[in-house]
């Protein structure tokens, strides 16, 4: 795992510089971008945590048919539709979840943004299972999974390398 994954977890040192914020995000834009491959973690996860509406008292799952193919289960359709709610959720999020400050520290001390400009994407165990969510500061005891620019979302996207996903996961 990455340096800033096992800091981000509360491994390693527990301090995240800006150079190495940087170091993931130029290891999260080594891909050709696009959507991620159908059958993949990070493409379900992405559908079933961000395709819905997204409304002030907080985020309503779709639950109708599955476009697929084959028709019911996840495919190539439905990524899209749900590429395109994440990718407004990366610009503009409406659902932000605190991190920031340090790992093991009061969910009072954590805030919303953290001024350093970037948008996260990182995994956690919930009692659900895992989930993904959306913060702006450094999710600390998290799994991140990826990171871009605010202002520059569809820059990291044109080039987001899908690919290690899985391990971050992991």
């Amino acid at each position: 795992a990455s340096r800033i994954a096992l800091s981000a977890r509360g491994g390693a040192q527990y301090d995240i510089s800006d150079a190495d914020i940087e170091a993931f995000y130029k290891e999260t834009i080594t891909g050709s971008g696009g959507d991620p491959g159908k059958g993949t973690t990070i493409a379900e996860m992405i559908v079933k945590y961000y395709y819905g509406e997204f409304t002030p008292q907080g985020f309503k799952r779709y639950s109708g048919m599955w476009k697929g193919p084959p028709p019911g289960a996840i495919g190539k359709r439905d990524i899209t539709v749900a590429m395109g709610i994440f990718t407004e959720q990366l610009k503009k999020p409406t659902v932000v979840i605190k991190g920031g400050v340090g790992p093991s520290v009061d969910e009072m001390q954590k805030v919303v943004d953290d001024g350093k400009g970037w948008v996260w994407v990182a995994a956690d165990m919930t009692p659900g299972g895992l989930a993904i969510g959306t913060y702006t500061s450094v999710p600390f005891g998290k799994r991140p999974l990826l990171v871009a620019k605010q202002g520059a979302v569809d820059e990291m996207l044109s080039k987001v390398n899908w690919n290690l996903m899985d391990k971050r996961i992991d």
